[in-house]
């Protein structure tokens, strides 16, 4: 079994999400560390998880978070069939 704990939450993430062949791929490049990290999860496993997510989100006063200026930022690319989507055509993909 291996451990791994990799802090982001100061950095900037480029974040790749692959969709094909039944499954959903997300590599998250973490530049100033040069690091990679991969993981693929069945779409029933991602949907779950972008609930908790979500849930977890709303335990959250954003409001505090404004003047957070060390935050890295993150960006995300949505791939499938080697294509690119913008955003917009992807915001609410998965229903919940």
């Amino acid at each position: 079994m291996s451990s791994y704990f990799n802090c982001a939450a100061y950095d900037d993430v480029d974040t790749t999400i692959r969709l094909g062949d039944n499954v959903v791929f997300l590599a998250l490049k973490i530049k100033a560390k040069d690091t990679d990290m991969h993981l693929t999860l069945n779409p029933i496993q991602t949907r779950t998880l972008a609930k908790y997510l979500t849930a977890a989100l709303t335990q959250i006063d954003f409001t505090d978070l404004a003047n957070e200026e060390h935050f890295g930022d993150l960006t995300i690319q949505i791939e499938h069939d080697n294509s690119q989507y913008d955003d917009e055509e992807y915001a609410w993909a998965v229903p919940f």
